[in-house]
């Protein structure tokens, strides 16, 4: 199995930015700049373009997606660059990108509701945004879902 890949999605793609991040996906996507944009910044980071773009497909590293379905596009992707999917989950804020940093839970007290502090012994902060993970019921239908992703890859984990 080879490395993940890193990749950058156009704007036609932020559901599918998001599920990458939450397999632990080094995925750049910004909603602001348009695909031939997302493009240059792509070719300057040494990522695969991912687009649904027709004026795009033809380029040798743009990753065309023919499918509208997110869970088809993701499997188009790990057809082409086949990564494990368990591995790195939940490893990136799906929001920003950066990679998680497990924090101590008095650190979040404060800012979680009562209910989750006191139900969760670990959490997770995005260094870059702030934001706050944990493991709740998300978390389970999160992995549930790439679940059924990873059961019709055309290849498996322990290859």
């Amino acid at each position: 199995m080879e490395a993940i890949a890193k990749f950058a999605a156009d704007r036609m793609l932020a559901r599918l930015a998001r599920w990458l991040r939450m397999l632990g996906a080094d995925t750049t996507f910004d909603q602001r700049i348009d695909g031939a944009a997302m493009l240059k910044v792509a070719r300057a980071d040494g990522r695969i373009m991912l687009t649904r773009d027709k004026r795009l497909k033809t380029a040798p590293d743009v990753l065309f997606l023919h499918s509208n379905n997110f869970r088809e596009q993701l499997r188009e992707i790990l057809a082409r660059h086949p990564f494990d999917v368990f591995e790195n989950a939940l490893s990136r804020c799906s929001r920003c990108n950066a990679p998680l940093i497990e924090v101590d839970r008095e650190v979040v007290r404060q800012r979680v509701p009562p209910f989750v502090y006191a139900a969760n012994e670990t959490f997770s902060e995005c260094p870059r945004c702030a934001h706050i993970y944990w493991s709740g019921t998300h978390r389970e239908r999160i992995l549930g879902e790439i679940r059924k992703i990873e059961e019709d890859l055309p290849w498996k984990l322990d290859e």
